[in-house]
């Protein structure tokens, strides 16, 4: 496990936020050795993966540890295709907002995967430092790098906005719409778009999607996947 320095106690919080939100969520349950048949299933290796998190202005804003699969060790005869958002739609879009003055607004689902449980259980070694060596982990939810998560999350997340009085544009996957409202995704930053008349309506669909998963509010849209 190689740390970045030397900011490594900054990174050390950040290992024991991610690790705190991994049981918080019930993302996995212990299981023994003597339970587990080797003939069936494989065990992957779990690993720590760190990033600085910068501001705007280019500045450090905070440090991220996330916990991640060694998903190329992984074998799966599951689907694993999930559909990501067009660039010609998302320009599109923008240039519509922009000419009729609509409302942006863009949120940022925090550890979006691990809101989508998994169709068939994975198994890891513990990590390291975290868990006794005499157990395995058995997933119940997705996780990064694992390569059915995408999938499972893009499931997840549209079967909400359906939930939520919105249908799938066709054609256009990751755009959904009502009479109201415009939403499109990709992965977990998440937009909608709304005319000033409808604030009511926006403000409502922004409040059930706080309901339903951990949100960051990030406001306007300003820059959306570098753009």
């Amino acid at each position: 496990m190689k740390m970045p320095s030397p900011h490594r106690e900054g990174f050390l919080q950040a290992m024991s936020l991610e690790i705190s939100t991994i049981k918080r969520k019930h993302i996995y349950k212990t299981i023994t050795w003597q339970d587990f048949d080797p003939q069936e299933e494989e065990v992957l290796p779990l690993i720590w993966v760190f990033k600085y998190k910068l501001d705007n202005q280019g500045y450090l804003a905070k440090y991220k540890a996330r916990i991640c699969v060694r998903g190329d060790l992984q074998t799966t005869q599951e689907d694993t295709y999930a559909a990501t958002l067009a660039t010609r739609i998302f320009r599109a879009l923008i240039a519509i907002a922009a000419y009729f003055n609509l409302e942006i607004r863009q949120y940022d689902a925090i550890n979006a995967f691990i809101n989508a449980e998994l169709t068939i259980p994975v198994y890891y070694y513990p990590l390291e430092g975290f868990s006794d060596s005499n157990i395995l982990w058995k997933l119940i939810r997705a996780l990064y790098s694992l390569k059915t998560s995408p999938l499972l999350w893009y499931k997840e997340l549209t079967k909400i906005l359906k939930e939520l009085g919105l249908h799938e544009v066709k054609d256009a996957p990751c755009l959904w719409q009502n009479d109201k409202l415009i939403v499109f995704f990709y992965v977990d930053d998440i937009v909608v778009i709304g005319s000033p008349a409808y604030i009511d309506s926006l403000n409502e669909f922004e409040r059930k999607l706080l309901q339903r998963y951990k949100i960051r509010l990030l406001g306007p849209l300003k820059t959306f996947c570098g753009m």
